[in-house]
């Protein structure tokens, strides 16, 4: 913004007056301001419309700034200098001489820079021949090697399922032996809880029967004190 006047900052022509200068502003800021929170661009241009209306809206500054415009553009028309021609008749002979001989150089430098081109055309095309086949065969090599450790991971596969076979049968045998195992000791437990509830109510009989017999003999007893006044079986 270093090359424009305060006037066209504010899009006005030097002779505008100060309403026009005004309202000039108020658009101006309206248009800026909005945007001025999210763009710095924007925050430049309102600054500057800002320092403009507050110079031109003053007649002392606007004064003093229109006498300091007017130095500065005499002084531009002053530095202006007459200049000769530059091309003169020999100088414009001496040119199409250099362009003749410049024409056949760069001529010859073209039809040289064409077959460099074609040369390294040609290089190019059977590097990249090369690369291309080089690329099959490592894609191929890629191939073979993928196809192996497939392989590979197939027959893994295949140990693998066999070994757990192999551990799931042994496992199932030892679950089977240890099943049976624990069958026996509880049939056993069992029977020796049968012998031992037999064994109770065997002695739970003879008791029963003891008792019995005892309860019998004291009866018997005590008839024969009633009837005979003395117990021969006591």
């Amino acid at each position: 913004m270093a090359d424009k006047t305060l006037y066209d900052i504010l899009e006005v022509s030097s002779g505008a007056s100060p309403e026009i200068i005004k309202a000039a502003y108020e658009r101006l800021s309206a248009k800026y301001g909005a945007a001025a929170q999210t763009d710095p661009q924007a925050k430049i241009f309102g600054d500057a419309v800002q320092e403009a209306f507050l110079t031109l809206n003053n007649p002392s500054l606007r004064s003093a700034y229109d006498a300091k415009l007017a130095a500065r553009t005499r002084a531009a028309f002053t530095n202006v200098q007459v200049v000769e021609p530059f091309w003169t008749v020999p100088r414009m002979i001496v040119l199409s001489i250099v362009l003749i001989v410049g024409g056949g150089l760069y001529y010859k430098h073209k039809q040289t820079e064409a077959r460099i081109a074609a040369e390294q055309a040609i290089a190019e095309a059977q590097a990249k021949e090369a690369i291309e086949k080089a690329k099959a065969e490592a894609e191929q090599a890629r191939l073979e090697l993928q196809r192996q450790r497939e392989q590979r991971m197939a027959e893994d596969s295949e140990r693998r399922q066999g070994e757990a076979a192999i551990r799931s049968f042994s496992a199932q045998s030892q679950a089977a032996a240890r099943q049976s195992q624990y069958d026996a000791q509880r049939e056993q437990q069992a029977e020796r809880m049968r012998q031992s509830a037999k064994q109770r109510e065997e002695q739970q009989a003879m008791a029963a029967a003891r008792a019995q017999a005892a309860r019998e003999r004291a009866e018997l007893c005590r008839l024969e004190r009633q009837r005979y006044g003395d117990a021969t079986s006591c």
